[in-house]
């Protein structure tokens, strides 16, 4: 297998919890919202009663053609056919080629994304594209090295349905030296460097080694919420979602239904985001940045949320979620409400960001 149609595909899953934007969009009740694309699971769901125009934004031609088409499979399939497609548990993403190479046939797409898709589907044999994006494809490897360094019990942390068994097995049972091992061996930046940035790796700035962040995160993320209900998880320990528990929020009944019904309009750019709103051509009052300024740097960390005022309503509220690193930035004429929203933080499934809620004070 070449690879050839899909390598501008970072994401075909994703790495966010959007359960955290859903909520902050029911309690703000956003009319415009613009939001970082990615696979398309982290930004559609954010359809709801009072949203009128969501804007999906990437730099990446092919990540908003995967947007289109899963937009597509929402409002055409049916929540079974749509499970199917994508290849979700329990459906398995290589036994339901044929269905889904039948599936495909029926949808209605725009020629550009029909095209690439097609092409992609015919390279693969229509098994499914949920987990073939770069991201994705690093986590299957990180899982196959993680049950080898963990042994027989890997997966005793998804044996619970209750928070308080876990619990008691993850203090006394669960084999921490082991995991440890399988943290130092994988949370580095060397590894993520040769299998998926390439050389463009977030320059931590946060406090501590990357051994002590990923040691952090999993020990909320093992904690704060039941391993089997965290995709996340599932992916580093399966490489896949292994049951109906893990599902993301973007594939559940409830999501796929708003979707299906909503009449927002959706719009696709694929631009650099500061640069879009800066021009202030069109104005939100929601915006989700995903961990987009965890890459910037110089003038553009510090001033970036003073470039986007232009396309600021009064009271908007800036999503932002720091990934090993903070931008140093000029907040003013920016309130920061993320203490109010700390429960939801707190239970966000995948626990690498740091997710900071401002508004906009105009």
């Amino acid at each position: 297998m070449t690879k050839k149609y899909f390598q501008g595909l970072n994401y075909t899953l994703g790495n966010e919890d959007t359960t955290v934007e859903i909520a902050l969009v029911d309690f703000y009740k956003p009319t415009k919202v613009f939001s970082v694309c990615g696979s398309g699971g982290r930004a559609l769901p954010l359809v709801g009663n009072s949203v009128n125009e969501l804007t999906l934004i990437d730099l990446s031609p092919e990540q908003i053609l995967l947007a289109k088409l899963r937009e597509a499979t929402y409002k055409q399939l049916s929540y079974h056919d749509f499970l199917v497609f994508w290849g979700y548990f329990p459906f398995n993403e290589k036994k339901s080629a044929g269905d889904r190479k039948e599936i495909f046939k029926r949808l209605s797409l725009e020629a550009e994304v029909y095209k690439l898709f097609h092409m992609i589907f015919e390279e693969i044999e229509f098994s499914s594209i949920l987990y073939l994006g770069k991201w994705e494809r690093t986590f299957s490897i990180l899982a196959k090295i993680n049950r080898k360094l963990l042994g027989s019990e890997y997966d005793g942390l998804f044996k619970f349905d209750k928070l308080q068994d876990q619990l008691l097995y993850y203090a006394n049972k669960f084999p921490k030296k082991r995991w440890r091992l399988v943290v130092f061996m994988l949370g580095n930046k060397a590894l993520f460097n040769a299998l998926l940035y390439k050389g463009h790796f977030i320059k931590k700035n946060v406090h501590g080694s990357h051994f002590d962040f990923y040691v952090a995160a999993f020990e909320r993320l093992f904690t704060n919420c039941l391993a089997r209900n965290s995709f996340f998880l599932h992916l580093c320990f399966y490489g896949q979602i292994h049951s109906i528990e893990g599902i993301p929020v973007e594939a559940q009944i409830e999501s796929y239904t708003r979707i299906k019904d909503s009449t927002s309009k959706i719009f696709y750019l694929s631009h650099d985001l500061v640069t879009h709103l800066s021009l202030g051509n069109k104005k939100y009052d929601f915006l989700s940045l995903s961990d987009v300024p965890s890459y910037f740097l110089g003038d553009l960390e510090v001033n970036y949320m003073q470039k986007i005022k232009p396309s600021l309503l009064p009271g908007a509220i800036v999503v932002i979620r720091y990934y090993l690193r903070i931008a140093h930035c000029d907040l003013s004429g920016f309130i920061d409400v993320t203490t109010k929203h700390q429960e939801i933080i707190n239970a966000e499934k995948v626990q690498m960001y740091d997710i900071r809620v401002y508004q906009f004070n105009s």
